[in-house]
């Protein structure tokens, strides 16, 4: 290796330690000189200014992880057996360099970050799995997706909230959560045996055929009153009510339970399902209705260490401290796995949200991001169902 290229290492070598022990902005130019042993004025023979250095970090840290995966992912048969080691070398890559990973969720604060070499090397590198994703709903592995964006972001948004706890907190590294995130993510996006979506759009299908025939039995009396007629009155098919009624006696014959069962549904004060979601749609409706509030909590305060000792991180504790016994609620009557993690839940959830949030703000982006919310709530509530049920074990 050529002299001046073992300086330009020394000089990337002494700003990792610096960015990554100080801070970006706290770091200075005359400490990564002296750390790489020459003069201020010799690192512009290298680099136009410490910006320029902070992305050479990232790019450099990115190209060696891309070629990692790719090398990894060669051969592997199956979108899930790919995503399975997809994740596993994701974890552990955010597991190898602290200090690198440090300076990576640091440099989401600065939009000129986006513009950069290092975030196309990022980029480059999730739509690896992206494009695994990608096959993967074209085999039908994964089913309840409108696209693999979405599903992207909940693993890279997921591996980032470990990292920054990792590198914060000295909480466990990724690693340690690869084999629990490949379940939670399978369960997340694999076909159910009913899937909630489902279920709801058909109670709401139910629901108008009781409300129409109740109308309509009322008003003409059983003889009077048809199955066409209900379809009509509800703007369904005469063989949508077949679906669900064998006949008019049956249809009939429902409604009173129809009519209990939803006063029931109104008395239920112990619905954590239903709590959850309706938790998880409120932080997107509050996320997007604040884009100034948004922008300052995912760009600026996620990468900043005294953050999580504020009174601010601990009202977001506290959003979720209702979540969390949602969950242990929903435990208790048998609705969610027992063995669900749900630190690596909160990971989840939190890490997706950001991820989403991140080009809505960064690039302006015109996505309703009340819809992605939605398909995004579906996602981590499904993910409490079947968490474990695809075991593995790891690379």
């Amino acid at each position: 290796m050529s002299n001046p290229e073992n300086k330009k290492q020394a000089i990337l070598h002494s700003a990792t330690r610096l960015f990554s022990q100080h801070g970006f902005s706290q770091a200075t130019l005359l400490q990564v000189a002296k750390g790489a042993g020459i003069t201020t004025s010799g690192i512009y023979n290298y680099f136009k200014s410490k910006e320029e250095i902070l992305f050479a970090i990232i790019e450099r840290f990115m190209t060696l992880s891309l070629k990692g995966l790719e090398e990894h992912l060669e051969g592997i048969q199956g979108a899930e057996n790919k995503l399975r080691k997809a994740i596993w070398f994701h974890c552990r890559t955010y597991s190898r360099g602290k200090k690198e990973i440090q300076i990576i969720l640091e440099s989401r604060s600065y939009t000129a970050f986006y513009e950069s070499r290092a975030y196309l090397a990022l980029r480059d590198y999730s739509r690896v799995i992206t494009r695994v994703i990608t096959e993967g709903m074209e085999q039908g592995v994964f089913q309840n997706l409108s696209r693999p964006g979405i599903l992207r972001d909940m693993i890279l948004g997921t591996v980032d909230h470990l990292a920054l706890d990792w590198t914060i907190n000295n909480a466990p590294s990724p690693l340690e959560f690869a084999d629990r995130l490949f379940d939670i993510i399978m369960a997340s996006a694999t076909p159910k045996a009913l899937h909630p979506e489902e279920d709801d759009k058909k109670e709401r299908k139910k629901k108008l055929i009781i409300d129409s025939a109740s109308r309509l039995f009322a008003a003409n009396g059983y003889g009077g009153a048809n199955m066409l007629a209900v379809a009509k009155e509800a703007g369904v098919a005469e063989g949508t009510i077949y679906e669900y009624y064998q006949n008019k006696e049956n249809l009939l014959i429902s409604i009173p339970r129809a009519k209990l069962e939803e006063l029931l549904d109104h008395m239920d004060f112990e619905a954590p399902e239903r709590n959850l979601r309706e938790s998880i749609l409120s932080l997107f409706r509050f996320y997007y209705q604040d884009r100034d509030y948004s922008t300052i909590l995912v760009l600026m305060l996620r990468p900043n260490r005294s953050f999580y000792s504020s009174q601010s991180n601990q009202s977001l504790d506290r959003i979720f401290s209702l979540m969390e016994r949602a969950i242990i609620q929903g435990q208790e009557q048998g609705l969610f796995s027992p063995t669900l993690d749900i630190s690596l839940w909160r990971n989840l959830l939190f890490g997706t949200i950001d991820h989403i949030l991140i080009p809505w703000i960064i690039f302006k982006r015109d996505y309703d991001l009340m819809q992605i919310g939605q398909e995004v709530t579906q996602l981590v509530i499904n993910s409490l169902k079947t968490h474990g049920s695809h075991a593995s074990t790891g690379g």
